[in-house]
């Protein structure tokens, strides 16, 4: 019975886990080129993982011996372990893209005066409401 390089699979998913690592941190010091880098690594290292000899391969039957000697296999609980922080990871780094998206959108849509919610109200030093000068800016004066 033939089992998988779980050795060679075990070092991709640590450099996998490392990468989502570095790129969580490029992320969060907004290091864009640092980013574009580590994308086509990790996009190599996704692909490898999903052809490795693991993912089920339609021409042979799922062997219920050879998933279980899988499972006994000392490293296999390692992998399955780092897959699950990747996949934490994943999620951690999409989150985070997605709030800077939704700050570059606000901060867009505020320079733009696109303010879905009407005008911005301003307060003067005594507390009272700023009267609006876009009346005047505007051709509505």
């Amino acid at each position: 019975m033939h089992l998988p390089d779980l050795q060679g699979l075990f070092e991709s998913v640590k450099r996998l886990h490392s990468l989502l690592t570095d790129e969580y941190e490029a992320l969060k010091t907004q290091k864009l080129d640092a980013f574009e880098a580590l994308q086509q690594e990790k996009k190599s290292l996704i692909e490898t993982l999903s052809s490795s000899d693991i993912a089920q391969n339609p021409d042979q039957p799922t062997d219920p011996k050879r998933l279980e000697e899988l499972a006994k296999h000392p490293l296999w609980n390692d992998i399955t372990h780092i897959l699950e922080e990747c996949k934490k990871s994943h999620q951690r780094n999409e989150l985070l893209i997605s709030k800077q998206l939704d700050a570059i959108k606000g901060a867009l849509s505020t320079l733009q005066n696109q303010d879905p919610a009407g005008s911005l109200e301003l307060y003067t030093k005594l507390g009272r409401v700023k009267s609006s000068r876009r009346s005047i800016l505007s051709d509505d004066a």
